[in-house]
């Protein structure tokens, strides 16, 4: 990789101008939009990937797909390199648990091109990133929790109308509460499925 090329995102330069990153994923789908991103982003010295899940600690930072390898070979590969975790809807509990073995930073699936960057910058140079544990805890009132289980898991296939008159309600009510929902997560997802998407990511939704 050319170390003249300008970075994409200089926010992500830190205290090590260079640093080496490698991609541990047996899915070579994922592999190969991780190396992609890290690559094209011009703040790292070399991307290098691996499909075994094995980290040498010659790298400043190990990118591993969790929902892939597993929390299992998660907590192993901590102990050799720095690593961030990619993939999955992992609420601020399951991460701290990852934290206290060892794991320096998390961007969820539905994180963007810019939070892998800067996060597996960040982490190459001593720092966390941990935006899972930062923030608020999203809190559902037991009304939104009700409709949240039924329209995006129970019911994910049963129209809008349907729903409510499963749950006893009208439909307007039910768009007032899933609108109060989408506030609260501040997502403008356009269907069920990101919403859920959304919600599980933040530990308000359960699978």
């Amino acid at each position: 990789m050319n170390s003249a090329k300008p970075a994409r995102f200089p926010e992500a330069q830190g205290p090590s101008a260079q640093p080496r990153v490698v991609v541990l994923s047996p899915s070579a789908l994922h592999r190969e939009a991780l190396v992609a991103t890290l690559t094209a982003s011009g703040v790292f010295g070399a991307v290098e990937e691996r499909s075994d899940g094995v980290a040498p600690a010659t790298y400043d930072v190990a990118v591993v797909d969790l929902p892939a390898l597993g929390l299992t070979a998660v907590r192993e590969i901590v102990r050799v390199v720095p690593t961030l975790a990619w993939g999955g809807y992992l609420h601020g509990g399951a991460v701290a648990e990852l934290v206290d073995a060892g794991l320096r930073g998390y961007v969820s699936v539905i994180g963007s091109q810019r939070d892998l960057v800067v996060a597996a910058a960040r982490v190459a140079a001593g720092e966390l990133w941990l935006p899972e544990l930062e923030s608020k805890t999203i809190r559902l009132t037991p009304a939104e929790q009700r409709v949240c289980r039924a329209y995006l898991v129970e019911l994910a296939d049963v129209p809008r109308s349907l729903v409510a008159a499963e749950l006893g309600i009208s439909e307007r009510t039910l768009k007032v509460h899933l609108a109060n929902v989408r506030a609260k997560v501040n997502s403008t997802a356009a269907n069920r499925v990101e919403l859920a998407r959304h919600l599980r990511a933040r530990g308000a939704l359960l699978p």
